[in-house]
């Protein structure tokens, strides 16, 4: 039985460092905001020493929301 909606290939996950140079951050700052939890990251592994790995679709949407929330006028003035 074929699924509605099903993509037809699957994306592959990318490092911090592929991620930080997409975003134009630094891998630091990628993974404080990973570990934060205000990127959206897939946490593999378990431990005191996780890693992360990024789908550049999901920053890409991350990136327009925060264009979007920049744009926004601030309720103060």
């Amino acid at each position: 039985m074929e699924l509605l909606n099903t993509p037809t290939t699957h994306e592959p996950f990318v490092a911090p460092e592929r991620a930080a140079a997409f975003l134009a951050l630094s891998r630091k700052t990628v993974l404080k905001l990973a570990r934060r939890g205000d990127l959206p990251a897939h946490p593999v592994g378990r431990g005191v020493r996780q890693m992360w790995r990024f789908r550049l679709s999901e920053l890409s949407r991350w990136l327009e929301c925060e264009a979007v929330k920049l744009d926004q006028p601030s309720g103060s003035e």
